[in-house]
């Protein structure tokens, strides 16, 4: 007891002891921190010094409002010979005293002090953490200012930095109000020097100043962004133009959507639809996001949903910081509002097209399906404001969504039986559908004979879409024209003859082909056709075949998606009473080949032939023509 005692007692003097101090950080070990982590790229710094040169100058619009804007502009120069790129304002100036003050104070923001300062006048001022500047130095050896101040009686100053924490300061030699940032780019990064190299990050990052910006004698930014215009003063020809020079382009978009919001968000933007037809490369799209003008990022997974960087345009954010994270994004509930908003937008334009102009609608739709596809695949929301948009080419030559197509084939071929159970009566609606309507046509031609009309698929992404649409769809399916054998394409009404070995025919002819093709992995079924001409089909079962499609698709997976499939041959067919007949006579080689050509006949109609299958067909091919 006594120990516990002078234990506490102990303690509570060292509380009465202690003393408040300040953490103190180094200032030298600010530099290799900037150089090596203030940006994950070092483009941005040509991005921070023209963005502090607009400030510049808008702020002298500000305070000089009388002053002819044809004098703000940017110029970037490049000196080989020094290793020195040069960037060139004529905005506010600084006098030597506010260069000690802005400069000589690291992360002191002079946008913030002059936006409250000015807080009752117009102005745009970009930055607002202050250490812009300073990314000059992750290229750099040296950094010089000099810089002369719109102040009446104002004199130049000058001001120098090797990236230490000491600088040195003196008079300068600008002439005109304005602004000269000198890098003296480091040996290990050249790629500054390159006039090509510039343009492309200026263009990438500074297309939208609103002054002209000078590489040399040519202005290339573009300084207006076409959707800071309210859309009803836009032409269509100033979208054409503009998404041309924005991307390089030399075809007009599809069409494009103008996003145009203040509540409960700012946003303004530009989508563009590009010609991307079965091209399905993501990285053809291009969607910049924007903070009051000056580029942030492309392609932002975290802000704009995926399948939309299909699409090109540009979309400008306001609240969006310069330094944006992804983690901020992944978490920032105004951005998943925004993420919302631009998707109904989207949705509500396809929306508008097919309610007001079908006909245009149709003539779009091989361009834009692939895009239409990929939103319903991977968003929940696209899906469900889109699924009764979505529209097929028919055998009927005509364009259907799945509700029209079910208006018209309300047929008991296209109903059968749910199958859940044995006293369930309710019916399952079947969609039946083809690759193309120049592939299957054997089976195409039975279907119209039926008067059974298809639907047409010519993206890798139906099947997938098909299985959506069953999900939301009780009772719902959709069988490939070549998934069964329907009913009404069989003769059932003829009595089968039984031989004297006890066999029907059409267990003979099984027999027969089953010994013929010798193949464990596929399975014949013999079959009274109505119609004489088709000799045999391949049958794939619609769910086997999808898994099988599905499993092609994993990485690195290998194999033959017909390597199971179920032969169905015609009895009634000339070609195969013969072979029976042959078998009947002892012709064992002549029935073996006839059959494996009967096999190859019907696989055509499933698979491109290449290679040993190619030369395999045309020998037997030639072979028949022979004992023709």
């Amino acid at each position: 007891m006594a120990e516990e005692k002078k234990t506490a007692e102990q303690e509570k003097g060292q509380e009465t002891e202690l003393k408040k101090g300040s953490l103190k950080i180094h200032s030298e070990n600010i530099f290799p921190i900037i150089k090596k982590w203030l940006y994950s790229e070092h483009d941005i710094f040509i991005r921070e010094l023209i963005s502090n040169s607009v400030d510049a100058m808008n702020k002298r619009k500000v305070l000089q409002p009388d002053l002819d804007e044809k004098e703000l502009r940017i110029e970037v120069k490049i000196d080989k010979a020094a290793r020195r790129i040069d960037v060139i304002d004529y905005g506010i100036g600084m006098d030597a005293t506010e260069v000690k003050k802005y400069i000589n104070q690291i992360a002191f923001s002079g946008a913030e002090e002059f936006i409250e300062k000015f807080k009752d006048k117009q102005s745009n001022i970009i930055g607002h953490f202050g250490l812009g500047f300073y990314s000059s130095f992750m290229v750099a050896e040296k950094v010089t200012i000099d810089t002369l101040s719109y102040k009446p009686k104002s004199k130049p100053a000058f001001w120098e930095c090797d990236g230490s924490t000491d600088y040195a300061m003196g008079a300068g030699a600008r002439t005109e109000v304005g602004t000269t940032v000198s890098i003296h780019v480091s040996k290990d990064n050249d790629q500054y020097l390159e006039e090509s190299k510039l343009q492309e990050i200026i263009e990438r990052f500074c297309n939208f100043m609103p002054f002209p910006i000078k590489l040399g004698d040519t202005d290339i930014n573009l300084q207006e962004a076409l959707w800071l215009r309210p859309p009803s003063e836009v032409k269509e020809e100033e979208y054409k133009e503009f998404y041309k020079k924005m991307f390089h382009e030399w075809d007009d978009p599809l069409f494009w959507i103008h996003l145009n919001a203040d509540y409960p968000f700012n946003l303004k933007g530009i989508l563009f639809f590009p010609k991307i037809r079965n091209d399905l490369d993501i990285n053809r799209g291009q969607v910049k996001l924007y903070c009051n003008n000056v580029f942030v990022a492309d392609n932002l997974k975290e802000f704009i949903p995926e399948f939309l960087l299909l699409l090109r345009g540009g979309i400008d954010v306001p609240d969006i910081p310069l330094n944006v994270s992804r983690s901020f994004l992944q978490q920032d509930q105004q951005v998943k509002k925004i993420s919302k908003y631009i998707v109904k937008k989207v949705a509500d334009h396809f929306k508008a097209l097919f309610k007001e102009d079908r006909k245009k609608y149709e003539e779009l739709w091989n361009d834009m399906n692939h895009f239409v596809k990929v939103g319903m695949l991977t968003n929940e929301d696209f899906f469900e404001q889109l699924k009764d948009l979505v529209v097929y080419k028919t055998s009927d030559d005509r364009w259907v969504t799945l509700e029209e197509y079910k208006e018209k084939n309300q047929t008991d071929i296209n109903f059968v039986k749910a199958g859940i159970d044995e006293t369930d009566e309710r019916k399952s609606y079947r969609y039946f559908y083809s690759p193309g309507e120049n592939s299957q046509v054997t089976y195409l031609k039975m279907m119209k004979e039926m008067g059974v009309e298809v639907i047409f698929t010519d993206s890798p992404l139906d099947t997938h879409l098909f299985q959506r649409f069953e999900m939301s769809m009780p009772f719902t399916g959709f069988a490939r024209i070549d998934s069964e054998l329907l009913d009404d394409v069989v003769d059932s009404g003829k009595a089968e003859v039984v031989d004297a070995n006890n066999k029907t025919e059409a267990e003979r002819v099984k027999d027969v082909f089953d010994k013929a093709l010798d193949n464990k992995q596929i399975t014949v079924e013999a079959k009274r056709l109505k119609s004489e001409e088709i000799a045999s089909l391949v049958v794939l079962n619609e769910h086997v075949r999808r898994f099988q499609e599905m499993s092609m698709m994993m990485p690195g997976a290998k194999g033959d998606l017909l390597a199971n499939h179920t032969l169905v041959v015609n009895i009634e067919n000339p070609t195969v009473k013969k072979i029976i007949k042959l078998e009947g006579l002892g012709k064992e080689e002549d029935v073996k080949f006839l059959c494996k050509y009967l096999h190859q006949l019907a696989l055509i109609e499933q698979k491109r032939f290449d290679g040993d299958e190619l030369r395999s067909f045309l020998d037997n091919a030639n072979k028949v023509l022979r004992m023709l």
